[in-house]
């Protein structure tokens, strides 16, 4: 009795320890803006996003470069990955605004000029607020909303596109089934074993079960951080319209930067392919 209590005792001391490390051990909050649109001779708008929880998530949306009087365009929200935010994305806004499309980048808490500390609960709530303000906004066509989830913003992206059947599409750009098989398969087994303390899953592959928006998956076949195989089993348990794109020789951090022209290319068609 005495040795059962000493191992309840020290199971819960180690959860609550898992519990106060799991953020510092996730996220990689990345805080200077190293670069603007602005800096490219894009427009655009410096936006404050309210969140439920009362934190302020900034962005910048870029317009897309249209004639006066024509019909409003597709939308993409994009969710960066996790050690970096929005300003590396801003040359992104070159491809959105010459191709017609709005571009709304979004920082999550914690990460650039954001409010608060991040979390995964957080991190949803914040692309909820990125869906609110562009569903408030004028000249924005609701129905053509397509969300960009890179790594951990495929997360966000699932997460939203399975409570909201409003989304027109998803792109998955680097992303996995659930974040215990990230461990295992990605390089961090060593921390796999606390996993099962843990209060984050980023469990995609039990959430896309909702998603009956059309997918386009973006995957490269060197990924050592999110293995090519886990981007395939989310695929195979997608249950709406799906595509996937192999970049052979891609990494997790390198296919809009080494294969733009391949992973853009295929993401504007996607775009305009949505009714």
């Amino acid at each position: 009795m005495f040795w059962g209590g000493n191992v309840l005792a020290a199971l819960l001391a180690l959860k609550l320890l898992v519990l106060l490390a799991e953020p510092h051990l996730t996220f990689m909050p990345v805080r200077d803006l190293s670069l603007t649109p602005g800096d490219l001779g894009l427009p655009f708008e410096e936006v404050g996003l309210t969140t439920d929880d009362g934190e302020t998530v900034r962005g910048w949306f870029i317009p897309a470069g249209l004639p006066p009087g024509a019909a409003p365009p597709p939308t993409i929200v994009h969710f960066h990955g996790n050690a970096e935010n929005i300003a590396p994305y801003a040359s992104l806004g070159r491809l959105t605004h010459d191709a017609r499309f709005n571009l709304l980048l979004v920082d999550y808490r914690g990460y650039g000029r954001s409010s608060g500390r991040p979390s995964e609960a957080g991190i949803y709530l914040d692309g909820a607020a990125a869906l609110r303000f562009l569903r408030s906004r004028d000249g924005i066509d609701t129905g053509r909303i397509i969300l960009w989830g890179r790594s951990i913003g495929a997360c966000v992206a699932v997460h939203l596109a399975a409570a909201d059947r409003g989304i027109a599409g998803i792109v998955l750009e680097s992303s996995f089934t659930t974040g215990r098989d990230l461990l295992w398969h990605g390089g961090a087994i060593v921390l796999y074993p606390l996993s099962f303390l843990a209060s984050y899953r980023f469990d995609q592959a039990g959430t896309i079960a909702g998603v009956d928006a059309p997918v386009l998956f973006v995957h490269g076949t060197d990924d050592r951080i999110a293995p090519y195989h886990l981007a395939r089993r989310l695929h195979d348990l997608a249950p709406g319209p799906k595509t996937f794109l192999t970049i052979e020789g891609g990494g997790h951090n390198d296919l809009l930067e080494r294969h733009a022209d391949v992973v853009w290319g295929n993401v504007r068609r996607f775009v305009e392919s949505l009714p």
